[in-house]
C-alpha cells in the first residue's frame, strides 16, 4: 500500500495500520482480524470491499463513501482466483435492509390491491406478485417477523454461494452466543464450497473458528497470533471465572 507524503497526515492514512502496511496475504479460508477499537480493522475491511467491488449482504450495490473511494486508489488486490460472488456485511446495513424489505412488501401488496380495485388489466399485477413470490422463496415468511438473530442467519444463508468472498465486520452484533455457534457451523459448510471469509470481530467465540488464521492489529502492526494469547480471550475467561473481581470496584 503506497501512501504519499501529502496523504500521510490525513485520516485514514494517519492510522498506524495503514502507514505501516505494505503487503498483507490471506492464506487461509478464514481470516480473523482482531484489535481494539480504533486500530483500523473496519477501515481495512472497507478498503478491501471497495477494491474488490463487493455488494452489501442484502444484494444491493455498495455505495462507496469518500473513505472507501480513497482507499481503493491505494490498495491493490492480487487474486489467486478472482470471484465476483460474495458480499460485505456491516451491522447497520442489515438493519436498514430489513426495513427496506418490509417497505417493498408493503408497497407491492398495496399496488396489487389498487390494480384489482381499479379494474385495470390484471397483467399489471404480475411484477408486484413476482416480487412477493421471490422474497418468499428466498426468505420464507419474512425476515422482518423473526428475531434479529434468526433473520440475520436466514439472510446470510440465502445469500451464500460457493466460491464467494465474504467480508464481515462484527457479524456477532445481532447474534446471541448460541447463534454465533450456528454462524460458525454455516461458515464451515461454505468453506467446503471454496468460500473465503475475512472477519473483523470482538467475539472470542468467532475467534475460535477451527484452523482460522488470526491477525492481531496492535501498535499499528499486523501480526499472526494464537487464540490463547488474545486479550479478548484472556479477559473473557478471567471475567467468567471471577466476575466479582472485575465488578467490585465499578
Amino acid at each position: 500500500m503506497q501512501i504519499s507524503q501529502k496523504d500521510s497526515g490525513n485520516y485514514p492514512y494517519n492510522l498506524p495500520i495503514l502507514t505501516n502496511l505494505e503487503k498483507l496475504e490471506f492464506t487461509k479460508p478464514v481470516t480473523i482480524l482482531v484489535g481494539e477499537n480504533g486500530t483500523g480493522k473496519s477501515t481495512l475491511l472497507e478498503g478491501i470491499a471497495a477494491s474488490s467491488g463487493s455488494i452489501l449482504i442484502g444484494g444491493t450495490a455498495y455505495e462507496e463513501s469518500e473513505l472507501s473511494r480513497e482507499l481503493k486508489t491505494k490498495l491493490k488486490l492480487v487474486w489467486s482466483i478472482k470471484t465476483k460472488k460474495g458480499f460485505y456485511f456491516r451491522a447497520n446495513d442489515f438493519t436498514n435492509f430489513i426495513s427496506r424489505l418490509k417497505e417493498v412488501k408493503r408497497d407491492s401488496r398495496k399496488m396489487i390491491e389498487e390494480i384489482k380495485e381499479s379494474g385495470r388489466n390484471r397483467r399489471e399485477v404480475m411484477p408486484y406478485a413476482r416480487t412477493l413470490y421471490d422474497l418468499e422463496r428466498l426468505y420464507g415468511e419474512g425476515l422482518e417477523v423473526r428475531s434479529h438473530g434468526e433473520s440475520f442467519l436466514d439472510l446470510f444463508q440465502a445469500r451464500l454461494q460457493p466460491n464467494g468472498l465474504y467480508l464481515l465486520d462484527e457479524p456477532e452484533a445481532p447474534l446471541s452466543p448460541i447463534k454465533q455457534l450456528t454462524l460458525i457451523s454455516i461458515m464451515k459448510e461454505m468453506v467446503d464450497e471454496n468460500c473465503q471469509f475475512i472477519i473483523a470481530t470482538h467475539s472470542p467465540i468467532l475467534m475460535a473458528f477451527p484452523e482460522a488464521e488470526i491477525l492481531l492489529i496492535e501498535d499499528g502492526v499486523i501480526r499472526k497470533a494464537d487464540y490463547d494469547e488474545l486479550e479478548h480471550v484472556k479477559i473473557t475467561k478471567d471475567f467468567l471465572n471471577e466476575p466479582e473481581r472485575f465488578l467490585k470496584h465499578l
